[in-house]
């Protein structure tokens, strides 16, 4: 919705700055790559995102209108070129590309480790609504987004893990046996059903023609569910917020903040939520220097410790977090991965934070037995309440 601060407006902006908006907002920094450079020193596109095993290859045209208000198809097909020919040099000549951000010293794109590709061609020329969806070029889905629809799904899809859930089963959905799509509206008419349908098409899967009439998008906004959790995802960019505080960190910590990161919005606005609910109550605690808190998830175990420190140094921080952690592997033996947070007990203006990952698959009789002992040393989580809560996704 136009009314908070996350959303952003394209009108008015140029390429480079788009590219800027796209790495600050929805992918965050740290895995955006502007305008990456072969060996010799080429562009290979405008933005290369390069997140776990995904690549999001971006090739941004800000097109002029010809005589008769449309685009110029050659100028169109020149971007779509130029995303196949960035694909190639990626993947099957496995040419030496450079990447660099404000934030990571400078690497090399490794193409073994992205198992998934995207590529977007983004079309930001004024007049005309350029409704091709979905090209291919030299065997590749191609994504083309109008200057609105570029604006809509950046705000809509706004983390990674929304954004290519979306161009999955646009994928999908494209490859139906559908005699025709027709869409009125833009692009946003299908993003509409998709969110309408519990992110997938499937209702639409067996329909042999299918009209997108240009009502379904404004339909939506305007759906009271929809404003609700508009309102509702508000505390979610709270834990964006954490994962910005991971990367200030060592350089180890970019682990941390890509783990953090894999959440969708909806699971970044419950663990914002519990993460919050528990720092308060750790605010008002006056019990002890120590208060903690576990959240089981689906194959990720979440540890929230907040300390006072200001008679001991952090260290002692770090190290009662690791252990709270490596309590958590144990007591929750059915997620592999346990992810640490720290900071103060006594909620202030500047608070510091810590941050822990563990990632083992494998817990041997030797590793219960330490945390059996280090129970007995410490105490923790001894007698443990165990709580169940419930959230909708549309309140």
């Amino acid at each position: 919705m136009k009314n908070t601060r996350h959303y952003f407006q394209l009108k008015g902006k140029n390429a480079e700055k788009i590219v800027h908006d796209l790495a600050e907002k929805t992918f965050l920094i740290d895995w955006c790559f502007p305008n990456p450079k072969l060996h010799n020193g080429k562009e290979l596109c405008d933005l290369l995102v390069v997140f776990d095993n995904i690549a999001i290859i971006w090739q941004i045209k800000d097109l002029k209108l010809d005589k008769n208000g449309k685009y110029k198809k050659a100028e169109v097909d020149k971007n779509l070129r130029q995303l196949s020919g960035a694909t190639r040099q990626m993947f099957d000549l496995k040419s030496k590309i450079e990447l660099s951000n404000a934030r990571r010293s400078k690497q090399v794109f490794d193409p073994s480790l992205a198992t998934e590709v995207f590529l977007v061609s983004v079309l930001l020329g004024e007049g005309e609504n350029y409704y091709s969806a979905l090209e291919k070029i030299n065997g590749h889905d191609v994504h083309v987004f109008t200057r609105e629809f570029t604006e809509i799904a950046l705000n809509e899809l706004d983390t990674i893990s929304d954004f290519c859930a979306y161009l999955r089963a646009k994928e999908q959905f494209f490859k139906g046996k559908h005699k025709s799509i027709i869409v009125t509206g833009g692009e946003q008419e299908i993003l509409a059903i998709y969110l309408r349908e519990g992110r997938s098409f499937r209702q639409y899967e067996k329909a042999d023609n299918i009209f997108l009439d240009g009502t379904l998008w404004e339909g939506l906004i305007k759906e009271p569910r929809f404003i609700k959790k508009k309102v509702a995802d508000k505390v979610s960019y709270g834990w964006d917020s954490i994962i910005n505080r991971a990367h200030m960190g060592p350089s180890q910590y970019e682990l941390v903040a890509r783990e953090l990161a894999r959440p969708n919005r909806f699971e970044r606005r419950y663990l914002s939520k519990v993460f919050m609910e528990a720092q308060l109550m750790a605010h008002k605690d006056n019990k002890g220097d120590l208060f903690r808190r576990m959240m089981v998830a689906d194959g990720v175990t979440y540890c929230f410790l907040f300390a006072d420190d200001f008679e001991e140094p952090r260290i002692k921080r770090q190290a009662i977090l690791a252990a709270i952690c490596y309590l958590a592997r144990g007591k929750f033996p059915q997620n592999c991965k346990v992810i640490g947070i720290a900071t103060e007990k006594k909620i202030r203006r500047i608070s510091s934070y810590d941050f822990v990952l563990i990632d083992k698959p494998d817990w041997t009789k030797d590793d219960q037995r330490r945390i059996e002992q280090l129970q007995k040393e410490t105490g923790m989580f001894v007698n443990l309440v165990v709580g169940k809560t419930h959230e909708d996704e549309y309140p």
